[in-house]
């Protein structure tokens, strides 16, 4: 497992709301990478980010899924390219909520990148609390050149 945060590493002044350090009011998401093609982060809903009471909103849960699934892919096209930082896109994606995700809750997330070629990735990530899946999400990620050009 990687020390620092993938988003630390490779993009210090990225502003996504999600994933982006230098986002004040944003998720500040980090993503570590946990073996070969496997990633891991972790993510507390807040109160402010509930949809009925008590509940993460089903929109803000697929954000950190999102942002975790796009380091995941980047990170991977970066190895491809022997360790030149390269950025993704997501292309497309499905998130399907299993159960309600309880605000306050730790909510660990495992990005697994199932395959890529040079300009594409599948991505999947497993959100679950305390051993139980809440949530799965599959996206398919574009690399692009320049993206982490400061």
């Amino acid at each position: 497992m990687t020390t620092a945060a993938l988003q630390d590493l490779f993009y210090p002044s990225n502003r996504c709301f999600g994933c982006g350090p230098a986002n004040p009011d944003g998720l500040h998401l980090k993503s570590y990478e946990d073996g070969a093609d496997r990633y891991v982060a972790e993510w507390t809903p807040e109160a402010r980010y509930q949809g009925p009471p008590g509940t993460a909103h089903g929109g803000m849960m697929s954000v950190p899924m999102d942002c975790h699934a796009t380091w995941a892919a980047m990170h991977a096209f970066s190895e491809d390219r022997g360790g030149e930082p390269c950025g993704a896109v997501t292309a497309g994606y499905s998130v399907t909520l299993l159960e309600p995700t309880p605000v306050g809750q730790r909510v660990n997330l495992v990005a697994t990148v199932l395959s890529r070629t040079e300009r594409k990735a599948k991505v999947d990530v497993v959100a679950s609390i305390e051993g139980r899946t809440v949530a799965t999400f599959s996206g398919t990620f574009v690399a692009v050149e320049d993206y982490l050009a400061e």
